[in-house]
Formats: structure tokens, C-alpha cells, sequence
């Protein structure tokens, strides 16, 4: 296979040391073109009060999950879901290495493959993507393969994506790592660094999202940024990272069809958007601290436990966990998402005082301008809709749920 030319712009980064996050724009240009063609939008207040016009319904209008009961119903391993125009959900279940199809009142319909390495069978399963008409894509993080589907679930075609002349692209010690399609066929690309021990203290390994085209012929960087924030401590073999509780990451969605991608690295209030021809828009706000839950603490713990419980016995990993330090304060804001109006919301954690049972988010329209805060229940956000939300919820027995929500816009119209 002949390599096709490959543009790319960070060769130079990539053995830099400085600091990962990009340069801050300045105040003063709020609202303006800079020479670097970065615009900057400043949050200067709701449009409307805090869950005034914009709401989530509490209780769930479709859930699919059982503790015990016909297989198609258990998930052990929820890692995408999707909806399709007239309502019916593709759920990818990572751990049973399957793609189901169900249809708008959570009735399931069929499978899309499973367990296998033949066409339309899977060993990784992760993003799935709706796209026009219906069309469905999933990728295959194992294979490095994009099965499309029709919009009913069968095959149309496989197709593996030549990683390595990607990671050819790439200065070391970065390399391929996440890989999102993107509707127009693309691929989103996340960079990850490979290095020979951990850093001491705490610290954020280096990262990077490229947009690749279709047939590779082209490769954009968008930005550079520090991926898991960890602590290197002493374990029984020497040093060993561990990721810091409520550790600041970087968040990446997209939108659209050309697609809008954004990127959030927590290190401020402030999320970097991407249009299609590589503009960068700033979007900021003001942020006050909000702190750490106990909930939250005992909750890394608890994971922390089962992750590292595999190589070491408990009094060891909870001996390994006190030389991690706890914060204070949460990072300005944790996920972020992207709805096919182009609004974008952005996670500030558990809903302060008369209703800890939700989470805020702060919600932007595709301008950047601050709409307000919607509670919702708590979740792991899969995809946002027009007038529905799909989410992960976990029971006392650790069996997964996935819910729908309704958005309900009151006084707001739609994209406004």
C-alpha cells in the first residue's frame, strides 16, 4: 500500500517540555479576531436563570437493563449509545463485545455481530456514530476497523484504518491512541505519550487530537494538551502513577456533519472549539471552586481498589492511595458534550444544596453565549439530542441501566 503525503504541523512541539495547555488569549479579545485567527467569546451572564427555561425529566421515558433476565437485556460493559431519527438506540456493549439495536420504547430488535474478528464481529467495540440517513458506524479500537451498518443493522461494509501511517506522522514519543469516525468519514485522533517511567509528583503526560481525512491524504492538529493528571508513588516494585482523585483530563466531543469539535483540558474555565476549516473559538466563564465530596473520594478509592486489587492485595493499594493528596476543589467543570443544535454543555459536578440527587451543567449556544445551568440526573452521559438525553446508571448491585431522558426547552426555542 503506497502512503499517501501526510500533513502535519507539531513535529516541533512533540519534543518541547513546556507546559501543555496553549498560550491564553488575552481579555481584551473577547469577541474579536486575533492574528492567529482564534476567536474568543467571554460568558457575561445566563440568558436565562438557572434551570429557568432548559430541564431534564427525572424520571427516565425508556430504561433497558435487568439484573436478571433475557440476555439481550444485560450489559456488562456500556461504552456508546446512539439514537437514530425515528427513536430506536444502538447501544454498544464493550463488555459482551456487541452492538444491539433497540427499538424507541427499549425494545430490543437485534444484534449488529459479536464476539469475533470476521466482518461485523468485534473485539474492542467503542464510539458508534449515527449518521445520514441513518447510517451507523462503529469502531473497532482493537481492529482499528469502521463497520457500517444500514439503518435496520445489517452489514454494508468493514474497513481498517492504516493506523501506522498515522503514527508515522507522529514525532515520539507521541503516538496514536483514541480514535473517534467522524460523519464526513474521517477519523478524530488522540495522541498519547509513551515514556520509559513516571514523572515524580504529580503530573499531566503530554497529548494531542489530530483530524485525519477520509483517505488520509491530510492530517490537522488541533491542539496540544496534558492528558490524566497522576501522582507517581512508591509501590512494592518501585514507582507507579496513579490517577489523582476527580483528576483533570481532557475531554473531547464533536457535532455535525462537517463536524464541530471541542476540547476541554480543565485547566481553567474554558473550552476550545474547532469549526470545520480549523478556526478556534474560546469559549470562557466564570467559575467559582466547588469542593470535593466525600462520595467522590470514597468513590476513587473503591475503583482504585479494583483496578489495582488484580496485581497487589488491598493493604498495599490503600498504602499506595495515602500518598496521593486530595483536593480541595474540583476541576472548574469535568465532561463536556456537544448536541446537534451545536449548543455545548459543559459538566460542573453534583447540584449544590436542596437537590444533591442531579448534576449541573452549563449550557452554551453554538456562538458561545452562556445560556444557563440544567440539573439532570445523575449519569454517564452517552449522547445529547435535540429533546432527549441517553445515560448510564449503575444500581446498589453494580447492573447497568441505560436511560432516556426528555429535555424539555421551555421558553426557548430550539437552537435560539
Amino acid at each position: 500500500m503506497k502512503t499517501p503525503p501526510l500533513f502535519v504541523a507539531f513535529v516541533l512541539w512533540a519534543g518541547s517540555s513546556s507546559a501543555c495547555s496553549p498560550a491564553a488569549e488575552s481579555p481584551e479579545s473577547v469577541g474579536s479576531r486575533d492574528s492567529s485567527a482564534v476567536l474568543s467569546v467571554g460568558s457575561h451572564g445566563a440568558r436565562w436563570r438557572d434551570g429557568g427555561a432548559w430541564s431534564v425529566s427525572a424520571v427516565p421515558k425508556v430504561t433497558i437493563g435487568v439484573l436478571d433476565g433475557a440476555p439481550e437485556y444485560q450489559f456488562v460493559g456500556v461504552t456508546a449509545a446512539a439514537s437514530q431519527s425515528d427513536g430506536d438506540l444502538v447501544v454498544v456493549d464493550g463488555g459482551g463485545k456487541t452492538v444491539r439495536l433497540f427499538d424507541g420504547e427499549g425494545t430490543f430488535l437485534r444484534s449488529l455481530g459479536g464476539p469475533g474478528f470476521g466482518p461485523g464481529e468485534f473485539q474492542n467495540p467503542g464510539p458508534v456514530l449515527i449518521t445520514e440517513g441513518d447510517t451507523i458506524l462503529v469502531w473497532d479500537k482493537a481492529l482499528f476497523r469502521l463497520s457500517r451498518y444500514d439503518p435496520d443493522g445489517g452489514l454494508v461494509q468493514t474497513e481498517v484504518h492504516d493506523m501506522g501511517a498515522i503514527a508515522k506522522a507522529v514525532e515520539p514519543p507521541l503516538y496514536p491512541g483514541e480514535v473517534d469516525p467522524l460523519p464526513d468519514g474521517g477519523l478524530l485522533v488522540r495522541l498519547v505519550e509513551k515514556v520509559m517511567g513516571p514523572p515524580s509528583g504529580l503530573f499531566r503526560l503530554r497529548s494531542g487530537a489530530l483530524r485525519v481525512s477520509p483517505d488520509l491524504s491530510r492530517i490537522d492538529t488541533l491542539m496540544f494538551f496534558g492528558d490524566v493528571e497522576q501522582v507517581a508513588v512508591d509501590a512494592p516494585w518501585g514507582e507507579f502513577p496513579v490517577p489523582a482523585p476527580l483528576a483533570r483530563r481532557t475531554w473531547i466531543t464533536h457535532q455535525g456533519n462537517p463536524p464541530r469539535i471541542c476540547l476541554g483540558d480543565q485547566e481553567g474555565p474554558e473550552v476550545f472549539c474547532f469549526d470545520p476549516e480549523g478556526a478556534r473559538t474560546t469559549i470562557r466563564w466564570t467559575s467559582e471552586p466547588r469542593p470535593v465530596t466525600r462520595d467522590e473520594v470514597q468513590q476513587w478509592r473503591t475503583e482504585s481498589v479494583r483496578s489495582l486489587g488484580q496485581k497487589l492485595g488491598e493493604e498495599d493499594v490503600l498504602r499506595m492511595l495515602e500518598q496521593v493528596p486530595v483536593p480541595q476543589a474540583r476541576p472548574p467543570y469535568s465532561e463536556i458534550h456537544l448536541d446537534p443544535l451545536g449548543n455545548l454543555w459543559v459538566e460542573l459536578g453534583p447540584s449544590p444544596g436542596t437537590n444533591p440527587e442531579s448534576v449541573d451543567y452549563l449550557v452554551f449556544d453554538p456562538s458561545g453565549e452562556e445560556l444557563g445551568v440544567v440539573e439532570i440526573p445523575p449519569l454517564r452521559l452517552l449522547e445529547i439530542g435535540e429533546d432527549f438525553l441517553i445515560g448510564l446508571r449503575h444500581d446498589e448491585f453494580e447492573v447497568e441501566y441505560l436511560q432516556v431522558h426528555e429535555i424539555r426547552r421551555e421558553g426557548e426555542s430550539p437552537g435560539s
